[in-house]
């Protein structure tokens, strides 16, 4: 995608209001981890939100996720269900004032992944 694309998807969901960047990233998440593992949306979560496995760990928590679910798979990365996901979405919103600005970003910086169903 170029540029200007990435642009103008960010505009687009900068427009949004918080319940529907809350929707979209989840659904990215999830597709995300179906698509390419769970580890690999996990680190990209964590990149975009500017979270270390500890910090993962606490938003995916504070969102509601269940309790001692979050471990490191055999590749030694994060795993969580993937399901619960985007119980990590409303814990960051708990716990991080600039929410917002790092969910739109994980979805323009991985909005290949997005899959669109009718």
């Amino acid at each position: 995608m170029s540029e200007i694309d990435g642009q103008g998807y960010r505009e687009m969901v900068a427009a949004q209001d918080d319940a529907q960047v809350d929707t979209w990233a989840g659904d990215l998440f999830i597709d995300f981890a179906k698509r390419l593992g769970v580890g690999v949306a996990i680190d990209a979560f964590c990149h975009a939100a500017g979270l270390d496995a500890r910090g993962f760990q606490r938003a995916f928590l504070v969102g509601g996720g269940p309790d001692h679910v979050v471990g490191i798979d055999t590749a030694g990365s994060l795993a969580a269900p993937i399901f619960e996901l985007p119980k990590a979405i409303g814990g960051l919103r708990r716990i991080d004032p600039a929410a917002r600005l790092k969910l739109v970003d994980f979805l323009v910086d991985h909005r290949e992944v997005m899959s669109y169903t009718a």
